[in-house]
């Protein structure tokens, strides 16, 4: 590790012919705009490391800790997620804007001197530029060029921070030596002017001790950003306390010399929109006045207190435990709490009471601790030992306060938890989690790729990544878009990343989808280093010998799967070995000559065309990594290279409809799928990188359907529901049985396949409210809107049959809707005019709404909520806002608070979606008559057995009463 340099001029310390390769930018007093970052959202891991995942779908705006306070520490006394904080901060000074909890050091409010290395940076044509880099805390942002509205990221937008040996991919691919590893930064940001794409951002800093500096107070004001917003969702003094002091710092330097700890409507008002209250002034005007019943025009902190209560009270959660609790003032006893979560929420009671005791017990003390809070019971007196209670404990009870607070947390999530799926079917018997064109953080024309984008997918559960491989002009392996404006990456780099995330969300196994573009030497190049960077979790011979179906995701937990072609000269040695063996189905190389697939099209220049290069030979040192899924190009089903356990198709998504339009076709296709492996991608029309409909793929049978996981529309968020609750997480969901190939008791159509009996599903969705909704693209901070909710449900059937409706709910006019996947069925909210922070949308009705589904695919239908922003003046017609979808059969019912999520994807932390669900059972419809004369020859059996053994019985006691008139006792 090199030591510190000392802090002489950065040019200085730059070798003298690094130093000709950068210039100095102009910088400019030119003021900033006065924008606000977007909103808060989750962060996908706690460390640099990736070592833990945030769960997905989580209720973020609960602590996972028990209730008391200290378990809500601040941030400048604990750490910020996850990353440990060490020691003070030297040389610093107090902040100018005190909105902000902490100490933040002067030396990066004033700026220091960095090397600003862009994307296009080439030290002949696009050299770096020195900079001044400082933070402007009174906009929570950090800044480099003042003239440009671009040239700085927020604090609220950082995804991840690298510094050191976790940054060294990145500045490796800058060609920055060793030299600068500990002076070197990588910042990935959201950019919430462009739907919060992905943005990176490099610079080289003068000493190490200047880049641990900017990391950690970074985080802190993260984490101190988000322990403010948490105010609003989660109670406690300490939370309260900073809000206060934050608030009357900031009057004070508004007005010097005013001493007076209390706060004007203004001064609400302002903190109020700092905390994201897109609500209109005369909500906030009315309860600031219930919070100033004296009309003092200022509040002092137990009045504000009481605004703060008043702010957050849920009217409709009131009418709720007007309905559950006989005696509402006393509050909420454990039977009132178990008879609600059996008979609304529908939870099994009796699974597990003692979780639900221990639950009410937890709120129970909420439920103090809030009363000792507001004065109505006093302070525990701990200096004082406890003295013994004579009397009985008096009823516990749950406060209406603490019933609120438990509606919205982890103990009622929406989602239904882990129930214990199969994972040891065969592998090809799964539905497995899929991304295409992995490397790309944007549109595959010009779209960048970034190692970050394989450890943004794998950590939000993905199984399948693709690489395309191309010759880097040093030798080494690169990965990129072919033919396109995309920069490259490292092969080397790509593989340490998958190995170091591959498993972090999930332990089932990782396949690695090769598109191999490279000359001979260097796939031998690339067979040698993912040997050395996946270690013994690659997969590189069977299991086990001659195996007759391919191994379990528990077989293969913790290993890698390369997909990949086989080599000819492989074929020539080890077909004629499994021949001589008598296993012409067994595990084998590929028997065609042509080693092209039909996935090479999706490294189209962009224009739709398919690339016109010759099919690349593969090398046997690369060739032997496809193990269980070997790629193979399509001719027909009948071959015997179609019946090898291991093949895998890989079709393009136009190609694959056009086979479903044949009845022949696409029941061979079905029949290969229950048995085979094949993956589908997108088609190479798709230039802006969005994504087809996955369920007419899954109706299919298709394992591996990859999507570009870029871009958030429909299509993304049907497939990342598909992979969310509970054992679905792992990035494998058992198909459906009438889809697997282990189904001898299931009855079959002429065409050999199992029959699909079409079902009929009715649930109803009432819509309640939503909390804390982010503002809309281009709307202005207290900038309020008028928001709608709209529901759509998708089935994977080819078309919406007539039995399939919906009733309620406000009439959609877009019978395509903007989902851009054909005809769901759809309705809408009415609008709530003025009000994104608790608009309550059940008061007209308007959010109830019943659905009918006839299916053949009961575990295919999903559910999606997206809420919109009006026509007004900040949009000239509605426009989404914020999503959440899931699979029905994910849903628990009764009241749910649902996470919603960014038009990027990303968690927003105190946004949800109140809903009430009620889904009944599914109803087989059409059965066929010979079915249903099994089941009526069953019962007649059973009622003949029945009607014999009752006669029996009563023969057996006429005749034992007729003993014992004869015995010698009965005499």
């Amino acid at each position: 590790m090199p030591k510190d340099e000392t802090k002489d001029g950065l040019v200085r310390r730059l070798s003298r012919g690094a130093a000709n390769k950068f210039k100095r930018r102009r910088s400019s007093s030119a003021k900033d705009s006065e924008e606000r970052p977007g909103p808060l959202v989750m962060r996908l891991r706690s460390d640099s490391g990736g070592r833990d995942l945030a769960v997905r779908y989580k209720d973020a705006s609960q602590p996972n800790s028990d209730d008391e306070d200290e378990a809500v520490m601040s941030v400048a006394e604990s750490q910020v997620d996850g990353a440990p904080i060490d020691g003070d901060i030297p040389n610093t000074a107090r902040l100018a804007e005190p909105a902000i909890g902490f100490v933040i050091p002067n030396e990066l409010q004033m700026g220091m001197e960095a090397l600003r290395i862009t994307k296009d940076y080439n030290p002949k044509d696009k050299p770096a530029f020195i900079v001044r880099l400082r933070l402007d805390v009174a906009r929570g942002k950090a800044i480099w060029d003042s003239s440009k509205p671009t040239s700085c990221f927020y604090v609220d937008d950082i995804k991840e921070i690298y510094t050191a040996e976790e940054a060294d991919a990145y500045r490796d691919h800058f060609k920055f030596g060793t030299a600068y590893r500990y002076r070197w930064i990588t910042v990935f940001h959201s950019d919430h002017k462009r739907d919060g794409k992905l943005k990176q951002v490099n610079f080289v800093l003068g000493t190490k001790k200047d880049v641990e500096l900017w990391k950690t107070t970074l985080w802190k004001m993260h984490g101190y950003r988000t322990e403010l917003m948490s105010g609003l969702s989660v109670r406690g003094n300490k939370i309260l306390q900073n809000m206060w002091d934050s608030a009357i710092a900031k009057r004070k330097q508004q007005r010097p010399g005013s001493d007076e700890k209390k706060l004007t409507f203004e001064d609400i008002e302002a903190l109020c929109r700092n905390l994201e209250v897109n609500c209109s002034k005369r909500f906030l005007a009315d309860k600031f006045q219930e919070a100033d019943p004296e009309n003092t025009g200022a509040l002092k902190y137990p009045q504000f207190v009481t605004f703060m209560n008043l702010l957050e009270e849920r009217e409709e959660i009131s009418a709720i435990w007007d309905a559950t609790v006989k005696e509402p003032s006393l509050g909420m006893d454990f039977e009132e709490f178990r008879s609600f979560l059996q008979k609304v929420q529908r939870v099994d009671v009796d699974k597990d009471r003692a979780e639900i005791e221990a639950t009410f017990q937890k709120f129970c003390r909420k439920s103090r601790k809030i009363a000792r809070q507001t004065g109505q019971l006093p302070q525990l007196d701990v200096s004082q030992p406890a003295t013994p209670q004579l009397e009985m404990p008096p009823v516990q009870r749950m406060s209406k306060k603490a019933f609120s607070i438990y509606l919205s947390s982890p103990k009622n999530m929406p989602l239904i938890p882990s129930q214990g799926q199969d994972f040891t079917r065969p592998f090809n018997e799964y539905f497995i989690s899929s991304s295409h064109n992995t490397y790309l953080l944007g549109r595959q024309l010009k779209g960048e790729s970034s190692i970050e984008a394989y450890v943004r997918v794998l950590q939000r559960g993905c199984r399948c990544v693709e690489v395309d491989c191309w010759d880097g002009d040093d030798g080494r392996p690169t990965v990129n878009h072919g033919r396109t404006l995309t920069k490259e990456i490292l092969f080397k780099d790509v593989m340490a990343a998958i190995y170091k995330h591959a498993f972090t969300a999930s332990a089932y196994p990782v396949i690695i989808s090769l598109e191999v573009h490279c000359s001979l030497e260097q796939q031998v190049k690339m067979a040698e280093i993912m040997k050395e960077e996946l270690k013994e979790a690659l997969i590189t011979v069977p299991l086990q010998d001659n195996e007759i179906e391919l191994p379990s995701p528990e077989d293969l937990k913790y290993r890698i799967l390369i997909k990949v072609k086989g080599s000819n000269l492989q074929e020539a040695i080890r077909v004629a070995s499994d021949l001589s063996k008598g296993t012409a189905d067994s595990i084998k190389p590929s028997g065609n000559k042509s080693t092209g697939d039909d996935d090479s099209s999706s490294s189209s220049s962009g224009d739709g065309k398919k690339a016109k290069n010759k099919a690349k030979k593969i090398a046997p040192e690369l060739g032997a990594l496809g193990v269980y899924s070997r790629g193979q190009k399509f001719k027909n089903f009948s071959l015997p290279e179609s019946k090898t356990i291991n093949h895998i198709f890989s079709l393009a998504e136009g190609t694959f409809e056009k086979f479903c339009k044949d009845p022949e076709k696409k029941a061979q296709l079905e029949k290969h799928n229950m048995k085979y492996l094949m993956r589908i991608y997108p088609s190479g029309f798709r230039i802006s990188s969005t994504n087809f409909d996955p369920l007419g793929f899954w109706r299919r049978g298709a394992q591996m359907v990859a999507l570009n996981w870029q871009t958030y529309d429909a299509g993304m968020q049907i497939n990342e529901a598909m992979f969310a609750a509970g054992d679905d997480r792992t990035g494998y969901v058992l198909k459906p049985k009438e889809l697997r190939s282990s189904n001898g008791a299931l009855s079959l159509d002429e065409m050999g396949k199992p029959k699909k009996y079409r079902k009929r599903i009715e649930f109803t969705v009432d819509v309640i409210s939503a909390q804390q909704l982010p503002r809309p693209e281009g709307a202005k901070s207290g900038e309020v809107f008028d928001p709608f909710v709209e529901v759509e449900v998708f089935t994977a059937d080819d078309k919406v049959k007539g039995g399939s409706q919906i009733e309620g709910g406000v009439e959609v006019r877009d019978a395509k809707g903007a989902s851009g996947l054909g005809a769901p069925l759809k309705r809408r909210t009415s609008t709530i005019v003025r009000n994104g922070f608790n608009p309550v949308f059940s008061k007209d009705g308007s959010g109830a709404m019943k659905v009918v589904v006839e299916t053949k695919f009961e575990s295919l239908v999903f559910v999606r909520f997206s809420v919109h922003v009006d026509v007004n003046r900040i949009n000239d017609k509605p426009s989404p806002i914020a999503y959440f979808t899931a699979k029905l059969s994910s849903l628990q019912q009764g009241y749910r608070h649902l996470p919603l999520f960014s038009l990027n994807g990303d968690q927003l932390l105190f946004s949800t979606l109140f809903v009430k669900l009620d889904i009944k059972e599914p109803v087989v419809m059409g059965a066929p008559a010979i079915e249903r004369r099994k089941t009526i020859r069953g019962n007649i059996k059973t009622g003949v057995k029945a009607l014999v053994i009752s006669r029996f019985d009563s023969t057996k006691k006429d005749k034992e009463k007729d003993k014992d008139k004869g015995s010698p006792k009965s005499k």
